[in-house]
């Protein structure tokens, strides 16, 4: 028996090594989608925090009423006032401009005579599309805010008072993250739903490959000729997907971590991501290869042709990225949460990624929710697997 299935795993994975088409779409477009999430993130995030130290310019109407404290104040951030001329809000609305600034008339006399001053700050939002030139006042309300306090400062030494009355409560705000958490922040995102994708991606083609292709072809009926039953043909083709499957959750793991330390460190500003994370993510994501294996058979042996089963198996990604997705952001607290298929996996590798404290039992449990959906799968993907279903069946 033993023998006969490691023929056809053997026939099953030269077949598919020799197939330089289906050997690129299990591991090297895997291996592409780890090493573009490994640097794209970090990247993305650098940028963002850059943007947000550029100098900052802000189109105002009325900067002579602003008084040169006010501006000094402004220019220690940064943010420098450009003067307009013109409807400001006409062209705030129209999407040309993100915001804009009015000052009105007397602005610097009130603050002087100790009265309450009034800016407006108009605004866009859509202004420059999603990844367009989007206006943050963070910065403008800081540097008002600085501005309030040194004008409140002044009024109260007019008064021969503490300025410490301005302050009753005080926060001391101390970031006790490690580099190796810091790392994981965006890790923990994208592992799990990197881990769905290659899942499918590795043993999609070679899945439909052994089955809906070797009908098309014509070559499964000299298979089912020999003395290997049903379940042994079925076992030593699963073994053959598997273990192609495998191949790239290692290498686009071990691609990622590579990738993603070896970004400069004004990239990742010295956080790196252990490799335990990524033993880790091997660990519960092997089982799961197995799992989606399984599903990628049991959808595949009931078409006839390769593009059916390419169509077939096409809602099996979003199947396995929707839990994957659902982890990423709402890891699990509960430990026998992990036992569910794909998301215990998912959500396992999320808290590995930032370092968090893992319930008990939580990373063996989401390795037996795949183990225990794969031997359930096997048992229906045996229903399914037979000469007269293989040969005539749709």
């Amino acid at each position: 028996m033993l023998s006969r299935i490691a023929n056809i795993w053997r026939k099953e994975l030269m077949d598919n090594i020799r197939d330089r088409k289906a050997l690129t779409q299990a591991i090297l477009i895997p291996l592409i989608i780890g090493v573009f999430y490994a640097v794209f993130n970090p990247m993305l995030t650098a940028a963002i925090i850059a943007r947000a130290k550029e100098p900052l310019t802000i189109p105002a109407q009325g900067i002579e009423h602003a008084g040169p404290a006010f501006l000094s104040v402004l220019k220690t951030f940064a943010i420098t006032l450009e003067p307009f001329e013109g409807d400001l809000e006409v062209k705030i609305r129209s999407g040309e401009t993100a915001a804009g600034l009015i000052i009105p008339a007397g602005f610097s006399q009130q603050i002087a005579d100790e009265q309450s001053a009034t800016l407006t700050l108009l605004t866009n939002q859509t202004a420059g599309g999603i990844f367009g030139g989007r206006f943050s006042a963070e910065r403008l309300d800081l540097a008002i805010n600085t501005y309030s306090r040194i004008v409140s400062v002044a009024r109260l030494q007019v008064r021969q008072l503490d300025a410490d009355l301005l302050n009753p409560v005080t926060l001391d705000t101390r970031d006790l993250a490690t580099p190796e958490q810091l790392a994981g922040v965006l890790a923990a995102f994208s592992l799990p739903i990197l881990l769905a994708v290659i899942v499918v991606q590795g043993g999609l083609f070679i899945a439909i490959d052994v089955t809906a292709g070797e009908k098309e072809r014509g070559t499964l009926e000299a298979l089912l000729a020999t003395p290997a039953s049903d379940g042994e043909v079925l076992l030593g083709k699963l073994a053959a997907v598997f273990t192609i499957s495998a191949i790239p959750v290692v290498l686009t793991f071990i691609g990622f971590w590579l990738s993603s330390n070896l970004l400069p460190e004004s990239v990742t500003e010295g956080a790196l991501l252990p490799f335990s994370v990524i033993l880790g993510a091997m660990i519960v994501g092997l089982p799961l290869a197995l799992f989606m294996s399984v599903v990628l058979m049991i959808v595949s042996v009931r078409t006839k042709a390769f593009k059916d089963a390419q169509s077939a198996a096409t809602p099996v990604m979003l199947a396995a990225m929707v839990p994957a997705f659902v982890a990423a952001f709402a890891p699990a607290t509960n430990t026998l949460s992990f036992l569910i298929p794909i998301y215990g996996p998912a959500a396992a590798l999320s808290i590995m990624a930032v370092g968090g404290i893992m319930p008990p039992f939580a990373v063996l449990f989401s390795i037996l929710s795949s183990l225990i959906a794969a031997v359930a799968g096997f048992a229906l993907a045996l229903r399914f697997f037979n000469r007269e279903r293989m040969l005539y069946s749709a």
